[in-house]
C-alpha cells in the first residue's frame, strides 16, 4: 500500500468520526430542548392541578362553613313573629368572619325580613337565580349569580345574567332553604368577593400568568382572579356551543389548552378552572434553550478545531517520523515521555541493572551511584521495603507477573510513587524465579490526582464545610453549604461567619466559643445562623484551628449540618409532655417538677410561694345547656385569661376538667407580705375569670371558686398535702356562697 494511499485513508476516518460526533451532538441539542420544554409543561400542569386542588377546598370549606352556620341557626326554635328580632343573632354569625357581608331571612317569597346588615331588611330575593333547582324539601345551599352593588339593598336581580364589571362592587349569594315553625323560609348569605381576590391573588400574582376562576354548574362564571373578565357570563358562547348536559362533563370533552386544569367539587355545584399562559410559562426554557444552542454551537466549532487540528498534527508527526526518527528513538522517546525504565534482576547472581531512564525518573543522572538490591531497599521506603521481596515472589508463583506500588526516594529527598511492573522470564526446575525484567514507571502525579480527587468528593460530601482564613475571612464552602443556607459561596468570598448571626445568640455565647477555640483549637456545639431567605435554623457546628509548622493558626474549618427538625421535634415532644393540648397550659407533671424545683432552691432562699385551687362554678351546667364544643370554647379562654395575669416567672397549671392551679413564685420571705400579694392576684384573678365570655351562642358569664395556700420547701415537703389544703380551702369558698376567695388558714372567705 502507498503511503499516500494510506494517510487518505486515515484522514477520511477521521472525518467520518468527526462528522458522527458533529451529528450525534445536534440530536442530542434536539433531543434535550424537546424534552425541557415538555418537562417545563408536565411541571406547570402539575402545578395548575395543585392550585385548582387547593382553590377547591378552600371554597369548598368556606361553603361547609356557611352550611353549618345556618344549621346552627335551625336550631333556635324561634316563632313567626320572632323571625324578625333575630338580626342581632345574624350579625354575631357576621364577626370575625372576612368573606361574608351579611347574613339574612326572608320569607318564601324572596323578601328579607331579618338581616344582620339593616338596610337589607324589606329587600327582596330573586330565587330564580340560585341552583340547583327546583327548591322542593332538599336542605341544599345554592348558589346564585354574581350582583352588582355591596349587599342585597344596593343590589339589580341578575336573573338575565348581565356581565357584571370585575372592577367595579359586587357579591356572590347563596341561599339555603330552612324550616323554622312549619314554615318555610331562606337563608340567604352575601359573600365578600374583596376577600376572595385578597386571598386568591396573594397565592396567585398576576406576573405569575396563572388566572383563577370558579364557575358554577351551568357554566355561569362566579369569580376570575382576571379582573379583565366580566362575570355572570356563561362558558358557552355561538362559537363554543354546549355540546352536553353537565358542564363538567363539557369541559372534559371540549378541547382545552394543555396548561388548563378543571376540577370540580364533590359537595357544592362548582368548577375551578386554572389557566396558565404558555408564554410566560416557557419563557425561562427559552433561555435556557438558547444557553444550550450557543454552547452546542461552541461545542460544534471545537470539535470541528479539534478534528482540524489532529488532522495536521497527524499529518506533521508522520512527516516528522518519517524524515527524522529510527524505530530506537521512537521507542527511547517513549520511555522518556511515559517515565518509564527498564530493569533487570538476576536473583541467582543477585545482580541488578538499570537502563538511564530509570536514573531519570527519580531525578539522578544516568550512572549516579552504582546500583544494587541494598542501593533499592535504602531509596525504598521503610514501611515497604521489609515486604517487598515477598510481594513479588507471591506474585510471580501465581502468575509469573506482578505489579507492585511503592514509594522510593528522588534526587529531591521526596517520596514518590513508582509502579513496578515485572515478569519472570526464567524459573528454576523447583518453579522459583530466576531472572526477572520489567519497568519503573513514575506514577505520582497520578496518585497526587488520585488523593486531591478524594480530597474534593470529601470537601462536597453531605455536610456543610466552610473555611475561612485567620481573620475569619470566608475563603470557601462547598454545595452542601449553599443547600443549607442557600447563599453560592460567590455570596459569601471575603465575609465573616457573622453574616449569618439570628441574634439569637448574646455576646456572652460568642466570647465563650471564642475562648474555648484558642485555647483548645476546637469547639463543638448548636448555634442558631439564618438562611438567606431570612429563615432562623439551629445548626450541630464543630470549628477546628489548622496550624502551621510554627503553631500559627492558619485557617479555620467549620463543618455544620442542619438539625432543625430534630430541635422542632424536641419542642413537640416537650410540648406532649408537659402541657396540655386544649388550653396549652402546664400540665400534672411540669407541675410536680416545678414544685420540686421551689423545694430544691428553698434550702438556699427560703422564700415564701403561693398556690391557688381554681375551680369554675356552674360548669356543668354550660355543658349540658350548649355542648362540650361550647365548654372547650370557653376553658381556652380562661386559660387565656390566667396567662394575662399571672408573671413569666408564675405558672398556671391546667389540673383537669374545670380545675386550674396557679403557683406564685418567690413572694419574699415575710408572711404578711406573702399573703398580701397572694390575695392581690387571686382578686385580680376572679375578676377576669367573671368577665363575659364570648361563645357562638352569644355572650356568657360564669363564676369561679378560689382556695389559696401559702407555702415553703420546710413546711410543705409533699405536693399532694398542698394540693389537698388548696382543695379543701376552694370547697370552702364554694361552701361560703360561690365566686369569692378562700385562704386555708383564715378563718373566713373574702
Amino acid at each position: 500500500m502507498k503511503p499516500t494511499t494510506y494517510l487518505n485513508k486515515t484522514v477520511l476516518r477521521y472525518a467520518s468520526i468527526g462528522f458522527f460526533i458533529i451529528a450525534l451532538t445536534i440530536f442530542l441539542m434536539a433531543t434535550t430542548l424537546k424534552d425541557l420544554r415538555q418537562e417545563a409543561m408536565d411541571t406547570h400542569r402539575r402545578i395548575a392541578e395543585l392550585y385548582a386542588y387547593t382553590f377547591e377546598e378552600h371554597f369548598s370549606q368556606m361553603l361547609h362553613h356557611l352550611n353549618f352556620s345556618i344549621d346552627r341557626l335551625m336550631q333556635l326554635h324561634v316563632s313567626k313573629k320572632e323571625v324578625a328580632s333575630l338580626s342581632p343573632l345574624l350579625h354575631s354569625l357576621c364577626e370575625n368572619v372576612p368573606y361574608i357581608r351579611s347574613f339574612s331571612i326572608s320569607d318564601e317569597t324572596g323578601k328579607i325580613i331579618a338581616s344582620s346588615l339593616s338596610n337589607n331588611i324589606d329587600r327582596s330575593i330573586d330565587l330564580h337565580t340560585f341552583l340547583p333547582i327546583p327548591f322542593g324539601d332538599d336542605a341544599l345551599l345554592r348558589i346564585g349569580v354574581p350582583q352588582e352593588g355591596r349587599d342585597f339593598f344596593a343590589s339589580k336581580s341578575n336573573g338575565d345574567y348581565r356581565a357584571i364589571d370585575a372592577n367595579g362592587i359586587f357579591f356572590l349569594p347563596v341561599i339555603k332553604k330552612i324550616t323554622l315553625e312549619n314554615r318555610p323560609y331562606y337563608i340567604a348569605v352575601s359573600i365578600n368577593t374583596d376577600y376572595l381576590y385578597r386571598r386568591y391573588l396573594s397565592v396567585l400574582p398576576p406576573e405569575q400568568g396563572t388566572t383563577l376562576s370558579i364557575w358554577r354548574i351551568d357554566g355561569t362564571l362566579l369569580f376570575s382572579s382576571d379582573r379583565t373578565q366580566p362575570l355572570a357570563l356563561s362558558h358557552y358562547t355561538p362559537q363554543h356551543p354546549k355540546d352536553h348536559e353537565d358542564f363538567y362533563e363539557h369541559v372534559k370533552h371540549y378541547v382545552h389548552h394543555t396548561l388548563n386544569v378543571f376540577r370540580s367539587a364533590h359537595t357544592f355545584g362548582f368548577i375551578v378552572e386554572i389557566k396558565t399562559d404558555e408564554h410566560v410559562v416557557l419563557t425561562y426554557g427559552d433561555k435556557e434553550r438558547r444557553k444550550i444552542l450557543w454552547l452546542s454551537a461552541a461545542l460544534i466549532l471545537c470539535l470541528g478545531v479539534l478534528f482540524a487540528t489532529l488532522v495536521i498534527r497527524y499529518l506533521r508527526e508522520n512527516e516528522r517520523q518519517k524524515r527524522q526518527l529510527t524505530y530506537e528513538k521512537q521507542f527511547r522517546i517513549a520511555m522518556e515521555a511515559t517515565q518509564t525504565g527498564l530493569w533487570t534482576w538476576d536473583i541467582i547472581s543477585d545482580r541488578v541493572t538499570w537502563d538511564p531512564q530509570c536514573f531519570k525518573l527519580l531525578g539522578y543522572e544516568p550512572d549516579t551511584f552504582e546500583i544494587s538490591l541494598e542501593k533499592i531497599y535504602q531509596l525504598t521506603h521503610p514501611d515497604e521495603a521489609a515486604t517487598m521481596y515477598f510481594a513479588i515472589k507471591e506474585q510471580i508463583i501465581a502468575k509469573h507477573a506482578f505489579v507492585i506500588e511503592r514509594r522510593m526516594l528522588n534526587a529531591r529527598n521526596e517520596w514518590v510513587y513508582v509502579q513496578v511492573r515485572g515478569k519472570a522470564v526464567e524459573m528454576t526446575d523447583e518453579g522459583e524465579p530466576k531472572l526477572l525484567t520489567g519497568v519503573y514507571i513514575n506514577i505520582d502525579a497520578q496518585k497526587k490526582a488520585e488523593h486531591l480527587h478524594l480530597s474534593a468528593v470529601a470537601f462536597e460530601a453531605q455536610e456543610a464545610i466552610l473555611i475561612t482564613d485567620a481573620n475569619e475571612k470566608i475563603l470557601k464552602a462547598n454545595e452542601a453549604f449553599t443547600r443549607i443556607t442557600g447563599y453560592s459561596e460567590s455570596e459569601i468570598i471575603g465575609e465573616t461567619p457573622r453574616f449569618f448571626r439570628s441574634g439569637k445568640h448574646d455576646k456572652a455565647f460568642y466570647t465563650a466559643m471564642w475562648q474555648e477555640l484558642l485555647t483548645k483549637g476546637f469547639w463543638q456545639g448548636e448555634m442558631w445562623n439564618k438562611r438567606k431567605n431570612e429563615e432562623v435554623f439551629a445548626e450541630f457546628l464543630t470549628i477546628t484551628a489548622i496550624k502551621n509548622a510554627e503553631g500559627k493558626t492558619t485557617h479555620y474549618i467549620a463543618n455544620l449540618s442542619d438539625i432543625t427538625q430534630h430541635k422542632v421535634a424536641q419542642e413537640q415532644i416537650h410540648e406532649m409532655a408537659y402541657y396540655d393540648p386544649l388550653t396549652h397550659l402546664a400540665n400534672r407533671r411540669l407541675l410536680d417538677e416545678t414544685m420540686q424545683h421551689l423545694w430544691n432552691e428553698g434550702k438556699s432562699k427560703p422564700h415564701y410561694h403561693a398556690l391557688l385551687f381554681i375551680d369554675l362554678d356552674h360548669f356543668k351546667t354550660l355543658n349540658d345547656r350548649y355542648g362540650h364544643d361550647a365548654g372547650d370554647m370557653l376553658l381556652v379562654q380562661v386559660a387565656a385569661r390566667l396567662k394575662d395575669v399571672v408573671r413569666k416567672s408564675d405558672l398556671a397549671v391546667r389540673l383537669g376538667g374545670d380545675e386550674f392551679i396557679v403557683v406564685l413564685c418567690e413572694l419574699g420571705n415575710h408572711y404578711g407580705m406573702a399573703h398580701y400579694l397572694t390575695q392581690s392576684v387571686a382578686q385580680k384573678i376572679l375578676t377576669h375569670l367573671c368577665e363575659p365570655y364570648a361563645l357562638l351562642e352569644g355572650n356568657y358569664t360564669i363564676g369561679a371558686s378560689i382556695g389559696c395556700v401559702l407555702f415553703t420547701s420546710d413546711t410543705h415537703p409533699d405536693i399532694t398535702a398542698i394540693l389537698k389544703e388548696a382543695d379543701s380551702a376552694m370547697y370552702q369558698a364554694k361552701a361560703g356562697g360561690r365566686n369569692r376567695i378562700y385562704f386555708r388558714n383564715d378563718a373566713t372567705p373574702s
